[in-house]
């Protein structure tokens, strides 16, 4: 939560006025205003440009700043905050910055304190003219959600919020609906969803809801009216009565909007369950501060009076809720300045319209009633000039349309300072080839001669991902795949979900033929049609059979499961197009399998199925079962139960040209990110529901935005924060890219139906918009519905009319859809300095037909003068009627356990034994086998050892580092097996005192202690610790000094392992050098531990030599106790031979 300044009242240091040379008086009476260049000049900056100037210099008033990528909006926005204080017009700290992530918030208030220091600094020194004086404090720079946290926490009660609510994390808020939905007992006509779907649908229309500030009887009421007057049109014009029953058309198009309608009592039971536990989801906090905002006039009194300016960043991505709030609290002519850029408006799944910027100046008035002034910041400071042709030729419709902004935004230009840059515009015959000459383009720039570049590759789908790492590592390449990446897509992944998900819910058909069709079982399609047809003799044996509807919603009942469909769909190798039978058609898994290991074990065909399908089904249904018994462990627990159950690590290490740390690799990642889950949820010993989790999970494989942690800290949907790094090839999605640039950018897979994703499959652009789904609200309820395409249903006299009514409502979806992901590529075009590398591929995995270059694409290449080359590839890759990628199987066939493997072991000794004893070509012939022989033996070398040796991931943090120096074993176990870690007091005051010290030096605090998890909690006593550690501080030499930067982001290479860190603070020696100092709240440590603590400031003072590119010896490194207020200076152990000694020490786990 934001620090909450008191009211202004009265008072403060008498400002002096002045003007320097080239000052033109522009302020309030008798105050004349210093002009932008005056400043730089006393900063010893460059001068802003004539556009930087405007808005720099812009008086009190509401203004709209249209800043395209890479312009400097930060930097001008600084340099604004430091002109309105130097002119008079403002102190310090009744500034108010507000952003999306705290990465955001903490470079805007550090870039303008080092300004306002500087300028102090230049006083000192006598260079400003005689009597000005730059007042103390700083402004207050917060998160958009932070800052709508601590309105509620003051002005709750105006909404009946009591202060001590408790605010859910992403994680506990998905648990809590899975809570709900699990428990439902009422009934949910026409939803036949699975469970995780459902908890999924639960959270984000719930979601949708509150950003929208839509409550549950709206929704409901504005459903009910569509389908109420759709189902009273006649047929034709011609009048009548309407048909019944409904046209199989118009019931289709009706039946997501009933499903939708029957989850609306779920929403009232998830607020009801939130109401009785007094807890608020992130939603929540922004919707009741906004009603609060509308509701009492005071609530904006306050903030205006405590703020005189206010910095809106990244305006566009603000939600309806966020801007109703900031309309309430300071519209009507206060000094508010919008910054964005619609082309950039990438965030629509979370509320955000890509015409919030077109509306700002009539939404935000001048006090006269006239339209905000509107200004631009256009010159790239970012991107050489080729990477500009590219990014102004997919902007191009953009500006074309009033939906971006239309003449809004102008064409990015290049800074005086750009290069030429490179831009290579490619097209391939298949994905792999694709992927190996990206990773050879990239490789390429890596080892050029000269400072190593940063480079990234940018992925629409995160399918995408595992085929880009693989040739990037194949290049040689040091590959870091940031958040969740790829990790969903991994077959291995894929199979354990799946088995979690059939232990859950018994009624998932989708996964059972995932299992059934997998390697391990291996059920061809007349074994599957013979199992869908025992499911329905058996379904339809059952004695009072399930509703329809909830029993498959809530895994209560039967669930529709293989059947011929099922069969037919994985006969034509398209299982994800298999649709499942009405619920009370077919048995539940579990009674399938149950009935069939009563069966006799006779060796003949039972029940139609192979006696080999039989027996596997067996063996599967007792697996299940055993792990269905052991479902209440710990979550990461149980998901490692799954993988030694499966026996997939044996499987995956059994594979060619595999090794056992890398198979494993994957897997560890998922019990990892189980781990993260239970701990973010709250559960002290990890024994968190697996629906929750398997709804998570499902929902952040759908969405490829968004999702990729169950962050406690911040709110659904935001931003994952990322650094660029020069230590490895970033590979992430777009969304995750937004807000960085790295030197060398390439971004693959930009085919019609990719990128353009969803509506560019077609030769006609279409999209259903709100019509379909269980999660989407309906358009004309959501606050952004003046750009939003209109479905004229209300207008429509009869079916005939609704069908052209639909139809042309699915083509403005369409090109709303083209228009989004037109925003995304300009992101993702945006973030090169210097190379961009762009490309497709006909043939990709997943798609039997041809692939057309994107559109996209080929406006880039028409610009850059490659039309004719692309257009040569496509017709070269073209002439294959069939795709050229070969047919692959998994050899040795892995469909039985790995125990006939170990058996055969025996016999491949005795064979080995008479190859060395054989001749030479004897021996040649049989090398092949050599590798598979040493794997096996190696295996059974492993299963035989107590301990097994853990190979160290590719970065480690700075804490890791410290827990490998004193106890290898333990950080063995945390890395083989993570278990979740609840807040502790300590921890959370740690927060406190780290925060408090931020505050204190002006900076936005990366992490408050009310975010932390249970920081909230009706039971939480104040820490009685804090002020007396804030007293030792004030008491230290640290008090009287200035840091040059806090709360730094470092990493640096050792021995192939980034290690990475936040170093607290940064501070000059009087010898001109370094020195990097550490916050610690807890007391001295032993000597022993003290040794071990060393390596954290080892791993910040490498870091800072590096990044200064200073001598080690310049740099030194300090620990403050402040439970003791003492400070320390390890003396040894701080320098990389140091760091080599601990990360050479290999950890093992008892096996």
């Amino acid at each position: 939560m934001s620090p909450r300044r008191p009211p202004a009242g009265g008072g403060g240091e008498e400002q002096l006025a002045f003007e320097l040379p080239g000052g033109t008086p522009a302020g309030d009476e008798g105050r004349p205003a210093v002009d932008a260049d005056a400043v730089a000049d006393l900063l010893r900056r460059h001068r802003p440009t004539a556009e930087q100037r405007g808005v720099v210099e812009a008086g009190l008033e509401p203004l709209l700043v249209v800043a395209g990528a890479g312009s400097g909006k930060t930097e001008t926005m600084a340099a604004r905050v430091v002109q309105l204080v130097v002119t008079g017009q403002v102190a310090p700290d009744r500034v108010l910055g507000l952003t999306f992530t705290r990465k955001a918030a903490g470079e805007l208030a550090e870039r303008v304190r080092v300004r306002l220091r500087a300028l102090r600094a230049a006083l000192d020194e006598g260079r400003g003219p005689a009597g000005l004086v730059v007042p103390e404090g700083e402004p207050v720079v917060a998160t958009y959600h932070s800052y709508a946290a601590g309105v509620l926490a003051e002005h709750g009660l105006r909404v009946g919020v009591e202060p001590g609510a408790r605010v859910l994390g992403e994680a506990a808020a998905w648990q809590l609906a899975a809570e709900v939905v699990e428990g439902w007992t009422e009934g949910l006509p026409g939803v036949d969803s699975a469970v995780s779907t459902v908890v999924a649908a639960v959270v984000a229309l719930g979601g949708e809801c509150a950003e929208h500030l839509v409550g549950p009887d709206e929704l409901e009421a504005s459903l009910g009216a569509v389908l109420d007057r759709v189902g009273r049109l006649p047929k034709d014009d011609a009048g009548g009565e309407p048909p019944r029953p409904l046209p199989a058309s118009t019931a289709k198009l009706l039946a997501p909007l009933r499903s939708r309608r029957a989850l609306v009592p779920l929403l009232r039971a998830y607020a009801a369950r939130k109401a009785a536990a007094e807890v608020l989801d992130f939603g929540d906090q922004v919707r009741l501060a906004a009603l609060a905002a509308t509701r009492a006039p005071a609530v904006g009194a306050t903030e205006r009076d405590r703020y005189d300016v206010v910095l809106l960043d990244e305006y566009q991505d603000t939600s309806h809720a966020q801007l109703e709030l900031l309309r309430a609290l300071f519209g009507g002519g206060h000094p508010v300045t919008a910054v964005g850029d619609p082309h950039q408006s990438i965030y629509g799944f979370r509320g955000a319209s890509a015409g919030t910027l077109a509306r700002f100046p009539g939404q935000f008035p001048r006090a006269d009633g006239t339209p905000a002034r509107v200004l631009h910041l256009s010159t790239s400071w970012r991107n050489d000039e080729q990477v500009l042709v590219a990014a102004n030729a997919v902007s191009a419709p953009l500006r074309e349309g009033p939906a971006g902004g239309g003449d809004l935004v102008p064409p990015l230009g290049p800074s005086p300072r750009a290069g030429r840059g490179e831009l290579r515009v490619s097209w391939y015959g298949t994905s792999a080839e694709e992927a190996a000459a990206l990773a050879g383009a990239v490789a390429a720039a890596w080892t050029a001669p000269g400072e190593r570049p940063t480079a990234a590759v940018l992925c629409r789908r995160r399918a995408q991902v595992p085929l880009v790492e693989e040739a990037l590592r194949a290049a040689g390449l040091p590959v870091e795949v940031v958040g969740m990446g790829g990790l969903l897509e991994r077959p291995e992944v894929l199979d354990v979900l799946a088995v979690l998900h059939a232990v859950h819910d018994p009624g998932r058909g989708d996964v059972l033929a995932r299992l059934l069709t997998g390697p391990r079982w291996h059920l061809g399609p007349r074994d599957l049609r013979a199992l869908g047809r025992e499911a329905r003799r058996l379904g339809r044996e059952a004695v009072g059979g399930p509703a329809a509807g909830a029993a498959g919603a809530t895994g209560d009942g039967a669930a529709p499961e293989a059947d011929d469909v099922v069969a037919e769909a994985v006969a034509a190798g398209d299982v994800a197009a298999a649709e499942r039978p009405e619920p009370a058609e077919s048995a539940g898994l579990v009674e399938v399998l149950e009935a069939l290991a009563g069966d006799r074990p006779d060796g003949r065909p039972h029940r139609g199925l192979s006696a080999a399908a039989h027996a596997r089904l067996v063996r599967l249904g007792r697996e299940l079962a055993a792990l269905r018994a052991r479902s209440s462990q710990p979550l990461p627990d149980l998901v490692a139960d799954v993988v030694r159950t499966t026996h997939l690590e044996v499987e995956l290490a059994a594979a060619p040209g595999a090794s056992p740390s890398g198979a494993a690799a994957q897997l560890d990642a998922l019990v990892e990110v189980a781990a993260g889950f239970a701990g973010a949820a709250g559960a002290p010993d990890g024994r968190t529901p697996l629906g929750g989790f398997l709804a998570w999970v499902e929902a952040a494989a759908v969405r490829e935005r968004g999702l990729d942690q169950a962050d406690e800290e911040e709110p659904r949907g935001e931003p994952e924060e990322v650094e660029a790094s020069r230590t490895a090839v970033q590979v992430l999605t777009v969304h995750a890219a937004k807000g960085l640039e790295w030197d060398v950018v390439a971004v693959p897979g930009m085919g019609e139906g990719a990128f353009p994703g969803g509506a560019g499959r077609s030769a006609t652009d279409t999209a259903s918009g709100w019509l379909t789904g269980l999660d989407a609200l309906p358009y004309p309820l959501r606050g952004d519905a003046a750009s939003l395409p209109v479905w004229h249903e209300p207008s429509a006299g009869s079916l005939a009319g609704l069908t052209a009514a639909t139809a042309r409502f699915k083509e403005e979806c369409g090109a709303s859809v083209v228009g989004e992901e037109r925003r995304l590529g300009y992101v993702a075009v945006t973030r090169a300095r210097h190379l961009l590398l762009l490309s497709g591929a006909t043939w990709t995995p997943g798609r039997s037909t041809p692939v057309r270059p994107s559109r996209f694409l080929l406006e880039v290449a028409d610009a850059a003068g490659e039309r004719e080359a692309v257009e040569v590839a496509v017709a070269a890759a073209g002439e294959a009627a069939e795709p050229p990628e070969p047919a692959t199987a998994p050899w040795p066939d892995p469909s039985g356990p790995p125990a006939p493997l170990r058996e055969a072991a025996a016999a491949v000794r005795e064979a080995r034994a008479a190859l060395a004893a054989a001749g030479p070509a004897d021996a040649a012939a049989g090398g092949e086998w050599a590798e598979d022989v040493e794997l096996l033996l190696a295996e059974r070398a492993a299963a035989r050892r107590t301990t097994a040796e853990v190979e160290l991931p590719p970065h480690l943090s700075a804490s890791r580092v410290v827990q490998l120096a004193r106890d290898p074993a333990s950080l063995a176990l945390a890395v083989r097996r993570p278990v979740p870690q609840p807040p502790a007091r300590a921890a959370r005051r740690g927060t406190a005192f780290h925060a408090w010290l931020e505050r204190r030096w002006g900076a936005a605090a990366l992490v408050e202690l009310e975010d932390l998890p249970g920081a909230q909690d009706a039971g939480a006593a104040p820490d009685e610790e804090l002020p007396r550690l804030q007293a030792a501080f004030e008491a230290s030499e640290w008090a009287s000094r200035v840091p040059e930067r806090v709360e730094v982001p470092v990493e640096t290479p050792v021995d192939g392992t980034v290690l990475r860190g936040r170093v607290d603070a940064v501070f000059r020696t009087p010898d001109g050098g370094w020195e990097v100092v550490d916050w610690k709240t807890g007391r001295v440590p032993t000597a022993d531990d003290a040794a071990a603590a060393a390596a954290q400031l080892a791993v910040y003072r490498l870091a800072w030599a590096r990044l200064q590119d200073v001598p080690l010896e310049r740099v030194s490194a300090a620990f403050f106790y402040a439970a003791s207020g003492r400070t320390v200076r390890p003396l040894a152990g701080l320098d990389e031979t140091a760091l080599l000694a601990v990360l050479r020490a290999a950890p093992v786990v008892d096996g």
